[in-house]
């Protein structure tokens, strides 16, 4: 291509036009996330819904259905009821209910009385809930009030998630030809997206979940309070890396031995230590693969990144962006490869 003014101007006015659609649509960033994960990961059952319905769009729209029921719905919940949990959270750091709980659990051992008296740690972590219930509140507050926004978030999500279940296969091939790139270079590119989509959401979010509810089942039958919360809380700590499950079970596992109750606390850690948090080790092999699995270090750092650079979405734009960089890196490499082969030959 000959770099005439034209062209150069030409260049310009494109890159232009695209940042300010990217402006545009980082409005709707969440939506947009959610309805390319959900619409990547109900692939195969929406293959099977075409096959046996011979209509995409009757596919697309029962699919959409499924979603909303099984998906959607059940997430705005759990997503209020996390939020009102973590206003009385908020409340209870705030007013001394916690510090004096945990008092009140280890007054029967003077040993462990003196040791908490003597610990010049001990106000300061008292200070430190203080600050963090009022963190929880005035945010969470923030959060609910906003509820009309998280409202127009689904719409989207959903008007665009079907238009993804109906027209996906399309939506891929019109981004192949739209690539600058080789239709097979074009194609690893892709399938390297999917494959982390699948690999993000299903190996670790979906796992976790799972992984949660066991949790809370077992804090009910052992009779421990706010067994909902708690496993809310399991999933979450298992989601991220260098964590996991026990960070939950065990603290309440000794809270339950300090309380005298010993054998709810044994059983707690046995079933914590050989279901809960090994979980994960049998079902992400059997949902998305051993092959997909990625190092933990680069989780992390896609993880903490995404969330720093795009909010919630960076649960899933960080690990995507990680593959695409090694996908791009991996064909950059066949290209050079191939050169010195042509130079060479």
């Amino acid at each position: 291509m000959t770099f005439t003014w034209k062209n150069v101007a030409l260049f310009l006015i494109t890159v232009g036009v695209l940042v300010l659609c990217l402006l545009m649509l980082k409005v709707f960033l969440v939506a947009i996330v959610g309805a390319v994960v959900l619409a990547v990961t109900a692939q195969r059952p929406l293959r099977w819904l075409r096959r046996k319905l011979r209509s995409a769009t009757g596919a697309a729209t029962v699919a959409l259905s499924v979603t909303t029921r099984c998906v959607i719905l059940p997430g705005i919940f759990l997503g209020r009821m996390v939020a009102q949990y973590a206003l009385t959270i908020g409340r209870v750091l705030r007013n001394g209910t916690l510090e004096k709980s945990l008092m009140d659990a280890v007054n029967p051992h003077p040993m462990l009385v003196s040791l908490i008296e003597q610990s010049s740690s001990f106000l300061a972590w008292s200070k430190a809930a203080e600050r963090t219930g009022a963190f929880l509140a005035t945010h969470v507050v923030a959060l609910l009030s906003n509820s009309a926004v998280a409202v127009t978030q689904t719409i989207i999500m959903l008007f665009l998630l079907f238009f993804l279940y109906r027209d996906g296969e399309k939506a891929v091939r019109y981004l192949y030809r739209l690539l600058p790139m080789e239709e097979a270079e074009a194609k690893t590119l892709v399938k390297g997206v999917e494959d982390t989509i699948l690999a993000t959401f299903l190996g670790h979010f979906l796992v976790a979940a799972i992984q949660g509810l066991v949790a809370g089942i077992v804090f009910a039958l052992l009779g421990v309070g706010d067994a909902a919360l708690l496993g809310v809380l399991t999933a979450i700590a298992a989601v991220i890396p260098y964590f996991g499950a026990y960070v939950v079970w065990l603290p309440v596992a000794i809270f339950l031995g300090l309380s005298g109750h010993w054998i709810q606390a044994i059983i707690l850690v046995v079933v914590g230590t050989l279901v809960i948090s090994t979980l994960d080790n049998l079902l992400y092999p059997m949902l998305v693969g051993a092959q997909l699995r990625q190092h933990t270090a680069i989780i992390f750092l896609a993880f903490l990144g995404g969330i720093w650079v795009f909010g919630i979405s960076g649960l899933i734009l960080g690990p995507v962006l990680f593959s695409m960089a090694s996908s791009l890196l991996a064909i950059w490499k066949a290209r050079n490869h191939e050169h010195s082969l042509a130079e060479n030959g």
